[in-house]
């Protein structure tokens, strides 16, 4: 496709896909790919041909949002995402280097297979089988300041459906609960290859891996929200799933209002955290219980 035939059939809608939410004057809001967006500021006009950034006040269409994704001013790379069998963002982003990703966060970010023995003990002390994790799980090395002696803090690191990560590293002496933190676009993680399965919906994906341990492989599709802040979109996936939904999120507030906010929206999906109701989650149960729910 050449720029006036993208332009004359695609719109930001296509390329961007389902929004956070939108505006009472129909806009569709969504956090900006290209950089460390806490608060969305990302809108797009009802018919999907004009964006804004609200933070800066930049504007364009598909071609200026496409261009703004990649980093780049050249149409060829424009035409050539279009050109493609998919062209959405998380495809887009599959193409990039990570440390394109994050966006400007970490001064050096990269991911590889998983490989740290000690974040393999890390997985091991919560009780997580190890040939599980690396089904899901990378390892990334990343620096928040540019160094030149190749040093770097290492952490899990697990990928969300538009080319984002989650990141946790090990506990240490001078953190306790060891670092969390992830990669620009925040999003949903979604598992939903096998037909006819019942759906489980976890917080995070320490929750979901404990629940692949304890029914020794995957035997559900499984949606993790990476934070309870994406509870419309969590939502949003779930309404398009056939079958019974599994909501196995924390026994805390944050926990019960997400719970409740699915429930509102789904009422057929079923609260199990009644089975692990002792525990703040489902990995604490594993670590306590060694066992199945």
């Amino acid at each position: 496709m050449n720029i006036e035939q993208i332009k004359a059939n695609k719109t930001c809608l296509d390329y961007l896909g389902a929004p956070l939410k939108k505006t009472s004057s129909g806009w569709h809001v969504y956090r900006c790919p290209w950089k460390t967006d806490t608060h969305p500021s990302l809108t797009v006009s009802p018919d999907g041909k004009v964006w804004r950034d609200l933070s800066t006040g930049a504007e364009g269409g598909i071609i200026e949002l496409v261009m703004a994704c990649l980093n780049t001013c050249d149409f060829k790379q424009v035409c050539a995402v279009f050109d493609s069998s998919s062209f959405s963002l998380s495809k887009t982003l599959d193409g990039k280097k990570e440390k394109d990703l994050e966006c400007g966060r970490f001064a050096f970010f990269s991911v590889m297979p998983l490989q740290s023995k000690g974040l393999y003990a890390y997985l091991t002390k919560r009780r997580i089988n190890t040939s599980i994790a690396r089904h899901f799980l990378l390892e990334a090395h990343y620096s928040f300041q540019e160094r030149t002696d190749g040093s770097y803090l290492y952490a899990l690191a697990y990928p969300n459906d538009l080319g984002g990560y989650e990141l946790r590293g090990a506990p240490y002496a001078g953190n306790p609960d060891g670092y969390k933190g992830g990669t620009s676009p925040k999003w949903i993680t979604t598992h939903l290859g096998i037909a006819n399965a019942a759906t489980v919906v976890f917080e995070g994906f320490f929750d979901m891996l404990s629940w692949v341990t304890m029914t020794d492989g995957v035997k559900h599709n499984l949606v993790v929200m990476n934070s309870v802040t994406n509870k419309e979109e969590t939502v949003e996936v779930l309404r398009s799933i056939s079958g019974t939904i599994y909501l196995c999120l924390d026994n805390d507030k944050a926990g019960e209002e997400a719970t409740a906010f699915i429930k509102n929206a789904l009422p057929s999906a079923i609260d199990y955290r009644s089975h692990y109701a002792d525990h703040k989650d489902v990995n604490e149960f594993l670590v306590k219980h060694k066992c199945g729910i």
